[in-house]
């Protein structure tokens, strides 16, 4: 069996991988000379992510953290998980990616961008995976992609040392729009970025970022792109050609991170073909489940977003009823779902329930309803 992966970003690299491991032949085609370029994603992930991702995670791990500090509206909350939350070199994952796969028998074909699926099509290939982005423009030839919320997010790093061993997230409408900003030391570095959902907004969200940060030196880097936050209808397949990635919605509604989810489905499929299923089958199979998941927390995460202020009263009624002490230490990162799970199964959580109940009804019912929309989605 052979197939083509257009598209060497990290969702075409990791499927790529998977896909020779479960014994199928592979052709890896990128437009770029090099992969991990242009740098636009800061790389945090949950330990579960790093082992789905392989040994090649444990050679970019540039700093672990043991937490999340959440901040909205002067008031913060500090989140520990239950193993270390790693920040990877995002660029070098990739380059790596692309190394261990040519190491492994994958063929790969760069600065060769694929305009047509007619251009590879006389090569036979048994399915067609297309990986080629947010802003590419083949996936829609053959109706394929996304409808869904976009985020304009940049990234900038300063040259001043910081060990810390928690980031910071901040939810409210000064340092971001309708997203949130972040902070994240990496020791003799730190990135400062956020994100707008209005384009003309971003610029001042990063302004006002830095000052809340109190950085008052200038970047040493700067790069950034778009964030998918929350999708409406996908398109994954069509006859042969199966979509996958950013061009699909493939990342988590909440962060906007892409690494989770595509490792998640690549992994999947390896596992089902591995039991004898189609390839193609596999892969749509698997893309779907992660969907499912995702979606679980889609209206929930643009409804915190959009209101910061909610996040504020949820930091305040978290700490009144004490909730954080029974899911301190036992959340995962990016089992988002999850962490909702555990908060509603504390034996805290009538606590906070009241609690909110009685300071805001409104967001409470807000709150509420987007969790169902989310269930039962």
């Amino acid at each position: 069996m052979k197939v083509a992966v257009i598209g060497a970003g990290f969702a075409g690299l990791i499927i790529s991988n998977y896909m020779l491991m479960a014994n199928i032949d592979v052709d890896l085609y990128e437009e770029h000379s090099k992969v991990g370029i242009p740098e636009h994603c800061t790389g945090i992930v949950s330990s579960l992510t790093s082992k789905l991702i392989g040994d090649v995670s444990k050679k970019n791990i540039i700093k672990k953290y043991d937490g999340i500090k959440i901040n909205s509206y002067e008031n913060s909350v500090k989140l520990y998980t239950k193993d270390p939350i790693i920040k990877l070199d995002r660029v070098k994952l990739e380059v790596d990616l692309l190394n261990n796969f040519i190491d492994k028998g994958g063929r790969v074909f760069l600065k060769s961008r694929i305009y047509n699926l007619d251009e590879i099509n006389k090569k036979n290939y048994d399915g067609i995976i297309i990986s080629d982005g947010i802003n590419g423009s083949l996936h829609k030839k053959y109706n394929l992609g996304f409808s869904g919320r976009l985020i304009y997010g940049i990234n900038q790093e300063f040259c001043i040392d910081d060990y810390k061993n928690d980031f910071d997230v901040t939810f409210d409408n000064i340092t971001s729009h309708n997203f949130f900003s972040w902070y994240v030391p990496l020791g003799n570095k730190l990135i400062i970025g956020t994100g707008a959902e209005d384009p003309k907004r971003l610029i001042i969200a990063q302004q006002n970022a830095i000052k809340y940060f109190n950085i008052k030196s200038k970047p040493c880097n700067t790069y950034g792109g778009m964030i998918i936050s929350g999708i409406n209808k996908v398109n994954v397949r069509n006859n042969k050609i199966i979509a996958l990635g950013d061009n699909i919605g493939l990342t988590k509604p909440l962060t906007g991170g892409g690494l989770f989810p595509n490792s998640l489905a690549a992994y999947l499929t390896y596992s089902l073909i591995n039991k004898g299923f189609d390839i193609l089958d596999s892969l749509e199979l698997s893309i779907n489940y992660v969907l499912r998941i995702l979606k679980k927390t889609n209206n929930l995460s643009i409804y915190l977003h959009r209101n910061p202020e909610i996040v504020r009263e949820i930091i305040d009624i978290s700490k009144k009823s004490n909730i954080l002490e029974g899911i301190n230490g036992k959340i995962d990162y990016d089992l988002h779902n999850d962490i909702i799970s555990k908060t509603l199964k504390n034996k805290n959580s009538y606590k906070f329930l009241f609690n909110f109940m009685i300071n805001n009804p409104k967001a409470l019912f807000a709150l509420g309803d987007n969790l169902l929309k989310d269930f039962l989605s």
